[in-house]
């Protein structure tokens, strides 16, 4: 078990949004959405990244007898809408080895056994096309791209259901540490308020308005 993966989910991923925020990192993924409500994902990225086939085919990719459980697959298939990269086989293979989740920068199917799982996945949108002899897999863990946010090797992919982050490995203690700062003041500002404390009096007392501001 991931200490550093543990810490982050006990804190709400707007507070870990604005911890970054402050810190001047990007990492919110615009356009990722998960397939249902509920999800709370978070692990360590093992990535792979998708070209249109060329003249040699390729296959989508065999690589997930080699994910670690815990972990989040992060599938960068360009944002395609046309074609899937992910379905039911894989589901059924990540959900058994315990891996955490998938993100696909794309589309995924067969969403009914996800659903019945229960096992997270964060993309696009669904489209039933597959991606076999449309594109191929091309490289295993390298930095790939969800959206506008680059995800490397070993990287934090934190989902729930207000979106999709990517927490950088070598900054995270840094985030962790601010996201607990500021989950913790607004949480003395909700005691204050519930004491019949003035919301605008409560937020000065604790520094509200400048918790997400960018650090100089």
């Amino acid at each position: 078990m991931d200490p550093v993966v543990e810490a982050f989910k006990k804190i709400s991923i707007a507070a870990v949004s604005d911890a970054m925020d402050r810190l001047g990192i990007h990492g919110a993924c615009l356009g990722i959405s998960p397939l249902a409500y509920g999800y709370r994902m978070a692990g360590r990225a093992f990535t792979v990244q998708y070209l249109p086939v060329g003249i040699d085919k390729g296959t989508v990719g065999d690589y997930i007898d080699d994910v670690p459980a815990g972990s989040v697959v992060v599938l960068d298939n360009a944002g395609r809408l046309d074609c899937t990269v992910w379905g039911d086989i894989l589901t059924a293979v990540a959900h058994k080895k315990g891996i955490a989740g998938t993100v696909v920068h794309g589309v995924c199917r067969d969403v009914a056994l996800s659903l019945e799982l229960k096992y997270p996945i964060f993309s696009r949108g669904k489209f039933m096309r597959t991606g076999k002899d449309r594109v191929m897999a091309v490289a295993y863990n390298v930095p790939v791209s969800v959206g506008d946010v680059q995800v490397k090797p070993g990287d934090i992919v934190y989902g729930t259901d207000d979106g999709l982050l990517v927490i950088p490995r070598e900054r995270e203690q840094e985030i962790l540490e601010t996201a607990q700062m500021i989950e913790e003041k607004e949480e003395a500002i909700r005691l204050e308020v519930m004491k019949g404390t003035p919301l605008k009096d409560a937020r000065e007392k604790h520094g509200y308005h400048r918790l997400q501001s960018r650090q100089t």
